[in-house]
């Protein structure tokens, strides 16, 4: 509580005033706050929603699915060499028909350690893909830490670009 000696009636009713428009103002950037944090909390969810179907489509062979993840200028970062978007999509394609014609069958699917950095109308997931298989009916698992660059289009998230490096495989 603060007290004023000595102050005239129009300048206690002037600091009275101003007290009540910075708490008004305090307010409202409080509102303003849990409003962006309730909007980035919905944009994570949403950003890891997109990274579990990523994969489920993959396993899926569901490249059509993919491709309407991935932006125009989507490049990502392989062992040896980079792909454009249709070069990804070909290889997950390519992969996993091979994974088919080989008996390895995917069990189920995990993210873990998942983190999301959000930039204005870009953000950076961090997670690992934690994948049971069976290879040939023996269990395997796979642990893969990817990186991904997500862009906002027009509304619509779309992943720029994507990085995997295998962390641990179990055989």
């Amino acid at each position: 509580m603060l007290i004023f000696k000595n102050t005239s009636p129009g300048r206690f009713l002037l600091i009275s005033l101003f007290c009540l428009y910075l708490s008004a103002c305090s307010t409202d950037e409080t509102k303003e706050n849990k409003n962006e944090t309730a909007s980035a909390s919905q944009t994570t969810v949403h950003l890891l929603s997109l990274e579990q179907k990523w994969i489920e489509a993959e396993f899926a062979l569901d490249t059509t699915y993919i491709s309407t993840l991935l932006d125009s200028t989507f490049h990502s970062i392989n062992t040896g060499h980079i792909s454009n978007k249709q070069q990804e999509i070909d290889g997950i394609y390519k992969n996993m028909s091979a994974m088919r014609t080989d008996s390895i069958f995917l069990d189920s699917v995990k993210l873990e350690d998942a983190r999301v950095k959000l930039y204005d109308n870009t953000a950076v997931t961090i997670l690992i893909v934690h994948t049971y298989k069976k290879d040939k009916g023996k269990p395997t698992q796979k642990r893969t830490r990817f990186y991904d660059v997500w862009v906002n289009r027009n509304g619509n998230w779309k992943a720029a670009a994507s990085q995997g490096t295998v962390v641990e495989e179990i055989k």
